[in-house]
């Protein structure tokens, strides 16, 4: 009995110890409880993404399209978007996040074009000026010749969240990142948050997983559908000679 207490409590700390290196369970603890820094917004399950990241981007087809993001992107079923396509989401990854990853991947000056969705988790580190300033930042590491379609940064249901002001800041942000994209023709604003909010602006429960922020089944299609029609007007912006095959 003693020698499989022992392999229980064995196996039980194995497991906590997986739990907290390869998930953002402690960024998220330590955000609740109000201790986040700059150090913490690059976590270990960040790097080890990157690392997976790399291996993947070796072997990235030319004229792919490049899914850049969070656990929005990273939880997003891409090939029913665009093929050939690489998903290079990070959970909890924030745009300095981004900022620090883009260079590690070569492919992005070979793909077709980038998706990019990015800045709900900035909002508890930093101002909206901030996160406008970090998108200019994202645009001016990506090849000049590499359409970018911008994904608004969809609203969340602040009631779960325990959050105030969020679905405020995020139209805010939204408006400004829309002006971003409209003053250059490489750069495209796909925005269905009004297909995805209720009367109060927030995110409407059938399209979320019940924690207000990532959405299911439903909530990704109507996203899919934004993302399919977004990319096809990019790059036939950008490029008239390009031949979609969304």
């Amino acid at each position: 009995m003693r020698l499989l207490f022992i392999v229980y409590l064995l196996l039980f700390h194995l497991f906590v110890g997986i739990t907290i290196i390869k998930t953002d369970i402690l960024v998220r603890i330590q955000n609740k409880l109000g201790f986040t820094t700059e150090q913490e917004e690059i976590t270990p399950f960040y790097y080890a993404m990157v690392g997976f990241h790399r291996r993947v981007d070796a072997n990235t087809p030319d004229h792919s399209i490049i899914f850049l993001g969070d656990s929005l992107i990273q939880g997003l079923a891409i090939s029913s978007v665009a093929s050939p396509s690489v998903n290079f989401g990070i959970g909890a990854d924030t745009t300095l996040g981004l900022i620090q990853r883009i260079p590690y991947y070569p492919s992005i000056s070979k793909s077709k074009a980038l998706v990019i969705a990015i800045g709900v988790n900035d909002l508890t580190r930093r101002n909206n000026k901030e996160i406008i300033n970090n998108y200019k930042k994202i645009t001016t590491l990506i090849p000049d010749h590499i359409p970018l379609v911008f994904s608004a940064i969809l609203p969340v249901d602040e009631a779960l969240l325990d959050t105030a002001n969020f679905n405020e800041r995020i139209r805010e942000v939204n408006s400004e990142l829309e002006k971003l994209c409209n003053d250059n023709q490489r750069l495209y604003f796909i925005n269905i948050t009004h297909q995805l909010t209720k009367a109060n602006g927030g995110l409407s429960e059938k399209f979320h997983i019940g924690d207000g922020i990532h959405l299911n089944a439903l909530g990704n299609a109507v996203w899919i559908d934004g993302l399919k029609e977004g990319l096809l007007n990019a790059t036939s912006r950008y490029n008239t000679n390009l031949k979609s095959k969304f």
